[in-house]
């Protein structure tokens, strides 16, 4: 058991590091502040990939037209993806009924996807970057709702859009996405969870090392888009339209990736409201870790999961084997105590201090929830959206 507590405290003590290290990057992209746009104020095309969202669609749509940012320079781009429900009715009334003082909306169709096994969601962005005139591309989902400030806010962080690709430009922004809290503990607990994993997209991208962030809310060059292919090279997984080609940015490029921490740059979308749909999403999400392009990335999660399912393996092993405890109290402490120093700035910085009070309780799920996920990701095909999906 001597080699079982090296190792648990060793991957426990990387662990703590890294949480850190995001602590202390998340603190630096709080204070990162962009000049405000000039009259020369971009075209951006908003994006929203949709399938099967005939409940959201409409109140997605009215946030994003309800944005301070002058209607004559954005357009929103809704790309209905085969949606079996009323999805593509509900959009072709809104661009009927289209009034000047409001941004232009567009309909496209992906009759396309019905051949496809996988990235159905990336094949749609790239189809409403085909058709779209902006310079500056902004996605989002369509179960989101933004402030009225949202598009400022993200097409701020290009004060050199007009600069060539040919110097270090920022090339890609990612902006806040929080779950709307809901109205029982454990929707709590889950948007408590959810922001952890919105601070540590920050704090890596603040450390110097983007790792994940959410296509909710992303905003990139179309330029830079179309130099590099779009998502040519990760478009043999099916998630990744987000942090993919986040990583292929700051992996192949000398140009920068930024976080927007700004309150107003961020999107609210709808937890989930059932176990199984709860499952199946995080296991699409946890698909793509072990195929990261960057082997340095797919080594620290293999790490961080090795630790998790040390904890676990500990915890349960405490029965049998209780000299084991003091290994298994230090590796619980080099996880929560760094957690708590990302967690409890992130609430503060985005008006949700009462979540923190589901900090503890929340540790309860969240090991064998990492262990359970991590291997169910790792496994291949998951549910989505009512389709099989291959990974």
């Amino acid at each position: 058991m001597i080699l079982f507590e090296i190792v648990l405290i060793l991957a426990g003590a990387f662990y703590a590091l890294m949480i850190c290290a995001f602590a202390v990057g998340f603190q630096r992209v709080r204070k990162q502040t962009y000049p405000s746009l000039s009259a020369d104020i971009p075209f951006v095309s908003v994006i929203v990939p949709a399938r099967d969202e005939g409940v959201f669609i409409k109140t997605c749509i009215d946030t994003i037209r309800a944005n301070d940012y002058p209607p004559d320079r954005y357009e929103i781009i809704v790309v209905d993806d085969l949606s079996e429900d009323d999805t593509a009715e509900i959009v072709r009334e809104i661009v009927s009924a289209q009034e000047p003082q409001f941004a232009p909306v567009r309909l496209l169709q992906m009759p396309e996807n019905l051949e496809r096994t996988r990235a159905h969601k990336k094949r749609a962005i790239e189809k409403g970057i085909s058709e779209a005139e902006g310079a500056i591309i902004l996605t989002t989902d369509a179960d989101c709702h933004v402030s009225t400030q949202w598009i400022r806010s993200m097409a701020g962080c290009f004060p050199d859009l007009q600069s060539p690709l040919t110097q270090p430009v920022t090339a890609f922004v990612s902006g806040p996405v929080l779950f709307r809290a809901g109205d029982h503990p454990l929707l709590h607990m889950q948007a408590l969870e959810f922001l952890g994993l919105v601070s540590v997209g920050a704090g890596a991208i603040g450390a110097g090392r983007p790792t994940i962030c959410n296509g909710a809310n992303v905003a990139y060059r179309k330029d830079l888009f179309a130099k590099l292919g779009g998502f040519s090279g990760i478009d043999h997984l099916t998630s990744g339209d987000d942090e993919l080609l986040m990583q292929k940015i700051a992996d192949t490029t000398p140009h920068h990736v930024r976080f927007n921490a700004e309150e107003t740059a961020a999107v609210v979308t709808e937890p989930i409201h059932s176990f199984r749909e709860f499952f199946q999403q995080r296991k699409r999400w946890a698909s793509k870790g072990a195929h990261y392009p960057n082997k340095g990335l797919i080594a620290m999660l293999l790490t961080v999961y090795l630790f998790y399912f040390g904890l676990l393996s500990g915890l349960v092993a405490l029965t049998f084997f209780p000299a084991i405890w003091l290994a298994v109290m230090i590796g619980l402490g080099l996880k929560l105590i760094p957690e708590a120093l990302l967690l409890w700035p992130a609430c503060r910085h985005f008006n949700r201090n009462w979540l923190f009070a589901y900090f503890l309780p929340e540790q309860l799920l969240h090991i064998p929830y990492i262990v359970v996920l991590g291997a169910a990701g790792a496994l291949g095909k998951y549910e989505w959206k009512g389709r099989q999906i291959e990974r």
